[in-house]
């Protein structure tokens, strides 16, 4: 018989739990309240899921208050320190991982951190902000998802963790492709502010990505210890994280190379732009001569002002200066 299924959106906000989930091997996720405390009688005793709100005073007086998580894993779910590490227990997990606001709209500034405890039994996790990979995890469930246990259900987080990220990183090498197409047809116009805008962002991705990676390399070996279950697709999770921070770093080599192409190429339009000027200067300079020697207040000068061919004499010289400049321009190849 088919266990029923209660939408998460249903469930009473007490405690600052946002939702819960009870674990089954064969049927898929029930949705599950917490109404109280820290007693072990008043969680599932099946593998479970409880997700928190750590803005709501409730839920850190609850996990601060639950004895089923050890005191240093607890002060580690609710440190206001973001950064991202690993705590290894002797049969337990604690973990802070870096994730995607809900909303992420290409700003490095919507980068979040997860917190999270994980055990043989249970997986307790909160957050501040709504994150993108918890909630695609709640939604997957809802669907239908069979999880059997805990370990699963984190391998799972984990990979949803990477594979947000990974879309993301897909996202911005299209933005890549098209600014790479725009280069390529002559148009820099706005190119370099794009790349930049990307890279920057790229970079808040990698060190994010990174620090997951470090953070779960760490915590691996000491899984595999103490836990009651296979963690093959835990270490595949790993694995597509290591693959999505590949993808990253050529994504970040395209846009640099992209970017030294601008630089290439605004630095030949300037040189270009510069030898034309400096060619109608080398043009001009006799004609310049002429007409300041000319141009001067002394006596003594041909062609005076009762001369009426004088400024003829003075326009044919000029032709001829011109002609003999580009002559000796043409002849030493520099025109």
């Amino acid at each position: 018989m088919t266990m029923s299924f209660t939408p998460t959106i249903d469930i009473p906000d007490r405690n600052g739990l946002i939702c819960g989930f009870r674990l089954h091997p064969t049927q898929k996720a029930q949705a599950l309240a917490l109404y109280a405390a820290n007693q072990r009688s008043e969680l599932p005793l099946d593998p479970h899921w409880l997700h928190f709100n750590l803005a709501d005073t409730r839920a850190t007086h609850w996990l601060n208050s639950c004895t089923l998580i050890p005191e240093d894993a607890r002060e580690l779910l609710l440190d206001s320190d973001a950064h991202i590490r690993s705590e290894n227990f002797d049969n337990s997990l604690a973990l802070i991982i870096g994730d995607l606001f809900h909303h992420f709209k290409d700003d490095p500034e919507d980068l979040g951190v997860l917190r999270l405890y994980l055990d043989n039994d249970r997986l307790i996790t909160g957050r501040g902000h709504p994150l993108k990979s918890v909630d695609r995890l709640r939604h997957e469930l809802f669907e239908g998802m069979v999880i059997g246990n805990s370990l699963d259900l984190f391998a799972r987080l984990i990979y949803d963790i990477g594979d947000s990220m990974h879309m993301v990183i897909k996202n911005l090498n299209d933005h890549v492709d098209d600014a790479e197409d725009q280069i390529l047809a002559g148009q820099l116009h706005n190119q370099g502010s794009e790349l930049g805008r990307i890279r920057r962002l790229l970079a808040r991705l990698r060190r994010h990505l990174s620090a997951n990676r470090q953070a779960m390399q760490h915590a691996l070996p000491h899984i595999a210890r103490w836990s009651q279950h296979d963690i093959s697709e835990l270490r595949q999770a790993v694995e597509h994280m290591e693959s999505t921070i590949q993808d990253l770093e050529l994504v970040q080599e395209r846009t640099r190379l992209l970017q030294e192409e601008i630089a290439g190429r605004m630095g030949e339009a300037t040189n270009r732009n510069l030898y034309v000027l400096s060619m109608v200067t080398v043009i001009l300079l006799p004609i310049n001569l002429i007409t300041g020697i000319f141009g001067m207040n002394t006596g003594g000068l041909p062609w005076g002002e009762d001369d009426p061919s004088g400024f003829w004499w003075v326009i044919f010289f000029m032709i001829i200066a011109v002609i003999t400049s580009l002559t000796i321009l043409h002849r030493k190849r520099i025109l």
